[in-house]
């Protein structure tokens, strides 16, 4: 009887082997120097597929896609085709060679290794076979395609295991993976909240031909979702715009300067919404003012400049910012961002806090003060050197923290664990604070 059951195992497994074999696309073991020779000789393109042993987009391709026997048959026919682990052996440099830096990526080489298609991110088959149509210059038609192909449909397993493998890409990348995703999807799709959440935590371009389908379909988008998250989503985007705009205009914008990249930059803005624009721009002069304090903290005219465009700021759109739930814009944060580098400028903090005192309201001034205290603290915790200086404004900080403000048990342990001095009046104050966390 065992022997039986043995005869029918090895059927089975000789059965299933062979199918796997017969079935789906055939990448070959040979090195892509071998694979060359064959390319050349047979003069057909070479594709490669790279990806890890981690993603799970490239595991949907194996098993989704390259399975299939209709995707297997054209690719076989019209294609060397090529498998490699990133992360392993002769991919490492190959990943290198060809600047791979996500997974999967599927490159289209002629017999000359030039760079055919290049495509990054999960295709579906039809997507799939589409590409390969296009790389051998053979017109492609949705009428023409056999309907054994795998019929796929994206669920929303698929989309958050996609918006997990786009974080471990750059900011500009993701831009550009989430377009090519989108092109798999029915425009009339894009409104569904699942691919809204897509585009709305993984976009990063105002510009990109996703955040501008939402923009020009505002409207409707705000009707499905909200005015309010509709425009935090437009606002927030352009402030990344200002932030880097090199980045996002390109090689060709290199040559001008950072003036007249921003002046281009604001003009592209106010096409899309002028409110939001000058908003954004008013945020970006007051941080360079904050910046500039730093460097003449004595300076009365950059101060005076800096409470006028605070004041203009609050009064036309603080009301965006508490609508949002955003706060970067309040006083405590601004402090933050005039703390010097470093802490070797005598009686800085005093200097500053009476200033701030003289012009703004308790509220203002309080959240001021709370900022500059702690974010002094947490300078001092990461400086490399601790001089004389740094003690007394580091005393000064925790002077005013243990008096006035509670801070929370988290802040504490992170920050002012990390401060190791022997000073009887900063261990007391330390001590003090940590009593009192919340």
């Amino acid at each position: 009887m065992n022997r039986i059951y043995l005869i029918i195992l090895c059927c089975f497994l000789a059965t299933n082997l062979y199918s796997q074999i017969d079935t789906g696309i055939k990448f070959s073991s040979e090195s892509l120097e071998k694979a060359i020779e064959t390319s050349k000789k047979l003069n057909r393109p070479i594709f490669i597929d790279f990806s890890t042993s981690w993603c799970g987009p490239c595991k949907k391709m194996v098993n989704l896609v390259f399975t299939d026997s209709i995707i297997g048959d054209f690719y076989n026919k019209n294609f060397i085709c090529l498998k490699y682990d990133a992360e392993r052996g002769e991919g490492i440099t190959l990943a290198n060679t060809f600047e791979i830096k996500a997974y999967p990526t599927l490159l289209f080489l002629s017999p000359e290794l030039e760079i055919e298609r290049k495509h990054v991110g999960y295709k579906g088959p039809t997507a799939f076979l589409e590409l390969g149509y296009t790389v051998v210059n053979e017109e492609f038609s949705y009428n023409m395609i056999p309907n054994s192909l795998s019929d796929y449909a994206l669920n929303i397993q698929d989309i958050t295991e996609f918006s997990s493998f786009v974080n471990y890409l750059s900011p500009i990348e993701k831009d550009s993976l989430l377009f090519e995703y989108f092109q798999d999807i029915p425009q009339d799709k894009w409104y569904m909240p699942q691919y809204f959440h897509l585009i709305e935590n993984d976009s990063y371009s105002i510009f990109s031909p996703l955040s501008q389908f939402v923009v020009v379909n505002r409207n409707t988008y705000s009707e499905l979702y909200g005015k309010e998250r509709i425009d935090k989503f437009i606002s927030v985007l352009m402030s990344f715009a200002i932030e880097t705009p090199k980045d996002l205009y390109g090689k060709s914008y290199n040559t001008l300067s950072d003036d007249e990249i921003l002046t281009v930059l604001f003009n592209e803005l106010t096409k899309i919404d002028s409110g939001f624009a000058n908003k954004n721009k008013l945020d970006h002069e007051i941080m360079l003012l904050c910046t500039d304090v730093k460097e003449n903290y004595n300076d009365s005219e950059i101060w005076n400049s800096l409470y006028t465009k605070v004041e203009y700021y609050n009064k036309q759109y603080s009301h965006f910012d508490e609508a949002w739930h955003n706060f970067p814009n309040n006083w405590y944060y601004r402090a933050l961002s005039i703390i010097p580098n470093n802490l070797e400028i005598a009686g800085y903090n005093e200097t500053v806090l009476k200033r701030a005192k003289s012009r703004l309201t308790e509220s203002d001034y309080n959240d001021f003060a709370e900022g500059l205290c702690m974010g002094t603290v947490q300078k001092f915790a990461f400086a490399e050197k601790q001089s004389e200086n740094s003690k007394k404004e580091l005393t000064n900080a925790l002077k005013i923290l243990a008096k006035s403000y509670a801070v929370s048990k988290v802040w504490a342990n992170d920050f002012l664990s990390g401060i190791h001095v022997s000073d009887n009046a900063i261990i007391n104050y330390k001590e003090e604070i940590l009593k009192n966390a919340i």
